[in-house]
């Protein structure tokens, strides 16, 4: 499923030409890669994280870039954006894209985003993971550009989930944790995914431009 996706990113990244746009952060994959080697741990704990607040619906174009602080999350250390999710009372859905690097396959990368969501005690109660993404290209984006993109469905009702967190896996860069720890994302599935990808895997990057949405989930009526 990984390589379907990066080879039909590979062909629309192919078809769109369209050139990046100003980044804050390095333009070689690596130099960025230095600079994520030279980062360290933002604070202990995500209760020290800067939480931005999230619309009830809307959209929010943001950045993870060197400026950005990192944490030493349960698989590995990176940067990360947080997010303090609105106080609705109905059901709801945040999807966060993270657009890809570059105009060529060959030289393309992205920032492979995954979304952790906490209580009010800054406990865990979901992660999602790589199988989770999607290839998108959004019409409505100028160039069209093609993304990388996770959706998240929220329930007030039925969790009292607070906090959302966006960051990207250590082993995709190069630094697994030395040990699998308990609580750790990632899945034997994309486990044996990172062991087995080969060239037409999109690099991944330890930055990048990224994008949120916030929209009601229509109830499902009777019948």
């Amino acid at each position: 499923m990984y390589k379907a996706i990066v080879l039909i990113a590979a062909a629309v990244l192919s078809a769109s030409g369209c050139a990046a746009s100003a980044r804050p952060y390095p333009g070689s994959l690596d130099a960025r890669l230095a600079a994520y080697a030279r980062t360290a741990p933002c604070c202990d704990d995500p209760a020290g994280f800067d939480y931005a607040e999230l619309p009830e619906t809307g959209t929010l174009e943001f950045v993870i870039g060197t400026a950005s602080p990192a944490f030493e999350f349960q698989s590995g250390r990176s940067h990360f954006a947080a997010f303090l999710l609105p106080a609705s009372t109905q059901p709801y859905r945040v999807r966060v894209r993270s657009y890809i690097d570059g105009p060529q396959a060959d030289t393309a990368s992205v920032f492979y985003p995954v979304v952790a969501l906490m209580d009010d005690s800054f406990i865990v109660t979901r992660v999602s993971g790589l199988d989770n993404l999607r290839l998108e290209q959004a019409l409505t984006v100028p160039g069209g550009e093609p993304s990388l993109a996770v959706m998240v469905p929220l329930d007030p009702a039925q969790a009292r989930e607070r906090y959302l967190v966006v960051f990207t896996p250590a082993t995709l860069l190069g630094q697994p944790p030395p040990e699998r720890r308990d609580g750790d994302m990632l899945t034997m599935g994309t486990r044996l995914w990172l062991e087995r990808r080969g060239d037409a895997v999109i690099d991944p990057s330890p930055y990048g431009r990224l994008h949120v949405s916030v929209a009601p989930i229509d109830p499902i009526g009777p019948g």
